[in-house]
């Protein structure tokens, strides 16, 4: 199983490079995969659900910052695909990745669709990744109103916190044209490393309202030892996107690696269950 130390150890030397020292973490990478395996993250599933977080959200900050909701289903039949919109997004409640993003649906295979959903619904994402605080979730489908961004290109910023504390802001961007990310500290100074993706071709416009956007971070990420606020920004508009508490199943690379030791020392394990 993912989350079985043996196997993370040998996996995690073949991606990583070096040994995964379990007993003595130091890294960003390393400490990922003690909380897979020590930090009982099955407390977090109810902030995982990408559905019963937006209670979560709207409490916390205000229903301005969720993306209006289309339509829950637990079962894909029960989707009336005529009456949605042109325009939308769909995603497993349950999983990471699994989302489909549907800007014209006359050019859609709905049934297609339908047997892709069908598979997330069936599928537990704890067995593909090892992260607990998937393994109680329930298989359904939220489907949300399709965010644009006048630029074409829609960029995640996510929001590095540690102990309540935001401090660094991962940009994603160039999804049409091949993933690109860029990584940047509070003060939107641009920094000299990559993680898993090369770099954005262009630096990435500061946000307006970056000041609000990393308010929102801390408030969203109170008690918690670790965990990445994912926001969307566009039209002047902030929107949540995600709480991630294992940033790539902690098997994205840092170049240069010197990075994963730098995020690494901003999470104190021996605080992890005193939240």
């Amino acid at each position: 199983m993912y989350d079985d130390p043996t196997f993370l150890k040998q996996q995690f030397l073949r991606i990583h490079g070096y040994e995964l020292n379990l007993e003595n973490p130091k890294t960003f990478s390393e400490k990922m995969q003690w909380i897979k395996v020590y930090g009982n993250l099955e407390r977090r599933a109810i902030y995982t659900d990408k559905y019963e977080v937006r209670k979560f959200v709207k409490e916390k900050i205000g229903e301005q910052y969720v993306v209006p909701l289309i339509g829950m289903y637990e079962n894909v039949d029960d989707i009336d695909f005529e009456s949605l919109p042109k325009s939308f997004a769909m995603k497993a409640t349950h999983g990471s990745g699994w989302n489909i993003i549907v800007r014209d649906k006359s050019v859609i295979d709905w049934n297609a669709v339908k047997k892709e959903i069908m598979g997330w619904v069936r599928s537990n994402y704890y067995e593909v990744a090892g992260e607990r605080n998937y393994k109680p979730l329930k298989g359904r489908i939220v489907v949300e109103e399709f965010l644009q961004d006048p630029s074409g290109d829609l960029k995640d910023f996510k929001f590095f916190c540690f102990h309540g504390k935001p401090m660094y802001i991962q940009v994603d961007g160039d999804r049409f044209r091949g993933h690109r990310r860029d990584i940047y500290d509070l003060h939107w100074n641009r920094l000299p490393v990559q993680i898993h993706f090369k770099n954005l071709r262009e630096a990435a416009e500061k946000p307006n309202r970056l000041d609000e956007m990393i308010q929102i971070a801390a408030l969203l990420s109170e008690r918690m030892a670790f965990v990445r606020v994912d926001l969307y920004f566009t039209n002047n508009r902030i929107y949540f996107g995600e709480l991630t508490f294992v940033p790539g199943i902690g098997l994205e690379r840092f170049n240069p690696v010197k990075f994963d030791e730098v995020f690494g020392k901003s999470i104190d394990l021996s605080k992890y269950h005193q939240e």
